[in-house]
């Protein structure tokens, strides 16, 4: 599995020193920041319960929290609503 791993990570021009957990840990940290509801992204992860994603992936969930907030605090809220 190991040598695998760097095989495709070779292939697609990706640091060497990355394994599966880095990828995995990334991938969720990006679709939180991207706004996908934890209890999605907690079932992608096997996560029987969305605390556990909350507890490991906070840093996201803070990004989007500061994010809101500039978007409120600019006035740009209108840009967000359907």
């Amino acid at each position: 599995m190991k040598q695998r791993c760097k095989l495709i990570l070779k292939k697609h021009g990706l640091p060497e020193y990355l394994n599966v957990h880095s990828l995995r840990h990334t991938n969720a940290s990006l679709l939180i920041a991207n706004g996908i509801d934890v209890a999605s992204v907690a079932g992608l992860l096997g996560h029987s319960q969305p605390s556990t994603t909350l507890d490991i992936y906070t840093h996201a969930i803070d990004r989007n929290k500061q994010a809101a907030s500039k978007v409120l605090q600019e006035g740009r809220i209108s840009e967000y609503v359907v």
